[in-house]
């Protein structure tokens, strides 16, 4: 089942200026990677997701708003596995 985003995240994801790839690790190790389309997010997060498991994927609006990705089919953990 896929949650839908709620009307917020809605607004900023439809008014993303770039998308961020972040790669959780402790000690501060973690990696972020700023895109400016939504294609490049998903291919990205799609190669990122298969090696470090700890990503996560966000929109972020020209206000400097985030909203998680990671709700959306296209940024789920099993695309991995294909």
């Amino acid at each position: 089942m896929d949650n839908k985003p709620n009307e917020w995240e809605q607004g900023v994801i439809d008014n993303a200026v770039e998308y961020s790839i972040f790669e959780y690790r402790s000690l501060d190790r973690s990696t972020k990677t700023i895109v400016k389309k939504y294609e490049d997010a998903k291919d990205l997060f799609k190669n990122t997701i298969k090696r470090h498991r700890h990503t996560l994927a966000y929109a972020i609006d020209k206000d400097g708003r985030y909203a998680n990705l990671n709700h959306l089919p296209e940024f789920k953990k099993e695309l991995s596995d294909e």
